[in-house]
């Protein structure tokens, strides 16, 4: 499994992101939530994944993804999430991330072939 990173806010840096969690001041912004977006591609081919599973564990969140691989979760609170993407005939993979209000999680994950 590869992922790469879009945004800055991907867990790839977990403990920089934890701590900035642990460091965000409270105030009125923190009602604006975050976005979780992406594409599903195929690590052997590079192939967009039409149809993969994108949950967001423990927040009832799934989203199917698109045509062109696409998935997009608004209105995600701020934390650390573990995302889990599921497709048959690809291993399944489970991620950290890490969303933070107002901003954009954008992230390319590659799923490998069962074999």
């Amino acid at each position: 499994m590869k992922t790469t990173n879009e945004s800055a806010s991907h867990a790839g840096n977990g403990l920089e992101q934890l701590l900035h969690l642990i460091s965000l001041p409270e105030s009125s912004n923190q009602t604006e939530a975050g976005i979780f977006k992406g594409k599903v591609v195929s690590a052997k081919t590079g192939a967009r994944v039409f149809g993969c599973v994108v949950e967001l564990v423990g927040t009832g969140r799934t989203y199917i993804t698109s045509p062109t691989g696409y998935f997009k979760m608004t209105d995600i609170p701020e934390g650390l999430y573990l995302a889990k993407f599921s497709f048959p005939g690809f291993k399944e993979v489970s991620e950290a991330v890490v969303v933070l209000n107002g901003e954009e999680l954008d992230i390319t994950l590659q799923l490998e072939v069962v074999e």
